[in-house]
């Protein structure tokens, strides 16, 4: 497998436990109407980093999901972060509720 340009590795985040349930919901619960479906979401995750493996041939780097709650978007660390050779950068998102990620 040839790497996909001069990329090497990608960056993905873990699904929340809680992704897909309302506030103050537990799992198992009625989740109707929180817009997520988390099944579909985890199996969707798992495609896309099949596809980095196995099709482009990228070295995958999973992140741990995060807890914290609030933070919807923390699943998308590829708009946050710039990596050049050996060093990466995080960015100071102009969203502040994207900045406690």
């Amino acid at each position: 497998m040839a790497s996909f340009g001069k990329y090497t590795h990608a960056i993905v985040r873990g699904i929340p436990a809680g992704m897909g349930l309302k506030d103050g919901e537990k799992d198992g619960e009625d989740s109707e109407g929180c817009g997520v479906d988390a099944a579909k979401l985890h199996r969707q995750l798992g495609v896309y980093t099949g596809i980095l493996r196995q099709k482009l041939g990228l070295q995958v780097i999973e992140l741990p999901a995060t807890e914290q709650p609030g933070l919807p978007l923390s699943l998308c660390v590829e708009d946050i972060v710039v990596v050049q050779g050996d060093t990466a950068l995080l960015t100071r998102p102009a969203n502040p509720d994207r900045r406690k990620e």
